[in-house]
């Protein structure tokens, strides 16, 4: 009716928006006003729509006293008709004149003013970017002081921000956001906020589209999500493991695909999408989650699998788009149920199969791979695993799904019997005998429990088979660039060591965890126990594979080195382990093609170091592709909450109360024993410290990630999935958890 300033300022101070005090005119004439100073802004109908938003073409005025106002009025509402809104209206071919009034507003003589995106211009959906500055917006604007840049993730709440000053306060920011969302109801996504902060009090001066989102397509939009792989790679990953890692997702399901749907036009039509199954964002590793679902829309009965899918990956996030991307015949569909359904029937027997390739790959490899082969011979093991692996290793994706389903299907049955379905689920699923992701550091218990007894060459013998059973076994295992028990023996003699400080505790330790007590099944019904043991055989072979992923990576990880020592000597990099700063392809150009990669490393460890200072967000939503930040001066920014009482899900049962230890960075694992583990999530390696730890808590993870099977299997308590505890605990806090109910609570905060 006014225009888009105006009618957006309207709308928002009848919601009970604060927008300063403001008249709009409409006839020319200066109002009377009980303010000294004003903004003056100009309103014309054409601007700040969806499409055309007219920045910049029309006349604004800040710090307008009374006697100035009538003329800045008379510019304004002449600047519909200047040169620059003229030419505008040629090129956007508006095709009709400009209708003009003048917003004359309370001007707020402000201590930081600022401009918020509702999302990123840059293409990231579900970030925030706050630009603030000291005084008034017409220096933010117009680079006259110097800038603080907020980029908010709103599936998170976590922010970090840019600049020398942090210039807003936590609670400022989180109002912004409130306040943001509530114009977002009013007026629509993706919007550019002006703002000012005035003693702690925030006022909204406009708000208008941004328009180059106009066209965007939600459904479209690229979604990465750290569900599930956080446990496999957590913190940063550097380059050449997050090539390796996309490689081999896409080689995997490249393998699922076909042997799903065979070859033909609905294999290439898929081919875009598993070859991009996971991607890596400022350094961390991502499933593209959008691409997943595509796949797994393959499925028969895909309306009830997705929902267990989810909660077993412990997606939290569970929006996607329900439309078929692609469209099946009849006759092909029953095809392609058929070979899934024959899949899911066999996945067993066939993981049976596949550990047993493994084994005869695993031994060939180490019979023929030795210190001082040429680039050219490493790289020709490499092939010959790609080649074997990729054939069968798919599987592990079907068995995946088959424990998911039967996992699902057990809760769904015992709730109809039992109030507390969840722990009664978790009780099911213990009692896993002989897990194979147990075996390693049963083998090392029982080694440090048996090394009072050994002599010296006894001693080394049993480490050195340990090492060649268990070697690539430890934290962050399936990283390359991560030390192992087989790159760095000494880390072995180090763990042991510790087990062997307190005797008592390694008695205690060596009894419970060679235990292998069942649970009672009596008295449950057939289809219980039935599903119960598929539960076992699914998470059991999962397990295996899961261990002999890491041999796989092993594998990987000596030729790497191997590469890295040559690139080294020949003087292509500064350092052997720089080679983890190549990516997968600059790593086979440099076998064929060599080039000096010294420069481009160097610049990758200063990209890294920012990247360890960015907040590990769980979600990321890009208009298109992906893309990584670069920031010169950037602070993490912690926000700490006061309340004491967080609910997660249950997944082994136990009430623990010890100190907490928050886990920010994997060295801090030395420090682990007797006490409760805080973390963002844990990888197969942690296994070795979950033995000696009260109990461990986890802000991501479902009742199948590792750290649930693990912690039921070492009989400690654990929950997971329990939102913002890395920023609710602190080192030292005294902290109670009850693995049967999910709840947490701090006892105690530390003085």
């Amino acid at each position: 009716m006014f225009g888009g300033k105006a009618d957006n300022l309207i709308l928002m101070r009848n919601a009970g928006i604060p927008v300063p005090e403001f008249v709009v005119v409409t006839d020319g004439k200066a109002p009377e006003i009980t303010w000294e100073m004003s903004s003056v802004r100009s309103s014309a109908d054409v601007e700040d729509g969806a499409s055309d938003s007219f920045a910049g073409q029309f006349d604004t005025f800040l710090g307008v006293a009374k006697n100035e106002l009538q003329e800045k009025i008379d510019l304004c509402m002449k600047s519909a008709s200047n040169e620059g809104a003229a030419e505008y209206i040629k090129q956007r071919d508006i095709g009709r004149d400009v209708k003009m009034s003048v917003i004359v507003q309370r001007m707020i003589d402000a201590d930081v003013s600022g401009v918020m995106f509702t999302s990123n211009p840059q293409g990231i959906m579900n970030e925030c970017v706050i630009t603030v500055g000291k005084g008034t917006g017409d220096n933010v604007v117009s680079d006259r002081t110097d800038t603080t840049s907020y980029y908010f993730n709103t599936n998170d709440g976590l922010y970090y921000y840019e600049g020398e000053k942090d210039r807003l306060t936590s609670s400022q920011i989180h109002e912004l956001i409130r306040i943001s969302e509530k114009i977002k109801e009013l007026i629509g996504d993706y919007l550019d906020i002006e703002f000012s902060v005035k003693d702690g009090k925030i006022y909204i001066l406009q708000a208008r589209k941004i328009t180059t989102f106009a066209d965007s397509d939600p459904s479209k939009f690229l979604i990465l999500d750290n569900s599930n792989i956080v446990e496999s790679y957590p913190n940063l990953s550097l380059p050449l493991t997050c090539g390796f890692v996309g490689f081999v997702y896409s080689g995997v399901f490249e393998g699922l695909c076909r042997r799903i749907i065979g070859e033909g036009k609905y294999l290439d039509a898929l081919k875009p999408v598993f070859g991009n199954m996971v991607g890596n964002v400022n350094g961390r590793m991502y499933y593209k989650i959008s691409n997943w679902y595509t796949l797994i829309k393959f499925l028969p009965f895909k309306k009830k699998i997705i929902p267990v899918w989810q909660e077993m990956l412990g997606v939290k996030n569970k929006t996607y788009d329900k439309k078929q991307d692609m469209k099946v015949s009849l006759a092909e569909r029953m095809r392609i149920n058929h070979r899934i359904i024959s899949s899911f029937r066999n996945s067993p027997k066939e993981m049976e199969k596949l550990n047993e390739t493994f084994i005869r790959i695993n031994e060939d490899f180490y019979k023929s791979y030795h210190d001082g082969m040429s680039n050219e011979e490493l790289i020709s093991q490499f092939r010959i695993i790609e080649k074997k692996l990729f054939a069968c290793w798919d599987i592990t994706l079907i068995n995946d799904l088959y424990t998911f389903v039967h996992t699902g299907l057990l809760k769904h049955f015992l709730a109809k019997k039992y109030d507390d379905a969840d722990d009664k689920t978790n009780e099911f699923l213990s009692g896993i005998t002989n897990i194979e992701s147990l075996k390693p550091v049963r083998a090392m218990i029982d080694l440090a429990y048996s090394k009072k007894d050994l002599s010296e060459e006894e001693y080394n013998v049993r480490m050195n088979e340990y090492i060649k059973l268990y070697g690539d076994r430890n934290l962050e295992e399936l990283k390359l660039e991560s030390p192992t028990f087989r790159t760095n023996p000494e880390l072995l003699a180090k763990k042991i060591s510790e087990y062997c400080e307190d005797s008592a505790k390694l008695e205690e330790i060596h009894k419970s965890i060679m235990s292998d007590e069942k649970r009672d099944m009596k008295g449950e019904s057939r289809v219980v126990r039935k599903l119960a043991a598929k539960c076992a055989t699914g998470i059991a072979n999962r397990e295996i594979s899961r261990l002999n992923r890491s041999r796989i990576f092993g594998m990987v990880r000596e030729i790497v080195r191997s590469l890295g020592k040559n690139f080294c000597r020949d003087g292509y990099i500064e350092n052997e382990k720089d080679i983890f700063y190549l990516t997968y392809d600059e790593m086979f150009k440099m076998v064929n093609e060599p080039f000096d990669a010294r420069e481009r490393i160097s610049q990758r460890r200063n990209e890294y170091r920012m990247y360890k200072c960015l907040p590990a967000f769980t979600r990321l939503v890009f208009e298109k592709e992906e893309f990584s930040k670069h920031h010169v001066n950037v602070n993490s920014h912690k926000m700490i909450s006061e309340s004491g009482v967080m609910q997660g899900v249950p997944c082994s049962g136990g009430v623990s109360e010890g100190e907490a230890l928050v886990i920010e960075d994997i060295s801090m694992l030395e420090n682990s024993k007797d006490r409760i583990l805080v973390t963002k999530m844990t990888d197969p390696g942690w296994v070795f410290y979950l033995a000696s730890a009260k109990g461990v808590i986890s802000q991501k993870g479902s009742i199948l990630s590792h750290t649930a099977i693990i912690s039921r299997e070492i009989g400690i308590p654990s929950i997971v999935g329990v939102a913002d505890v890395m920023t609710r605990i602190n080192t030292g806090d005294i902290v109670r958890m009850d693995g049967s109910s999910g709840r947490v609570e701090i006892v105690r905060r530390k003085s």
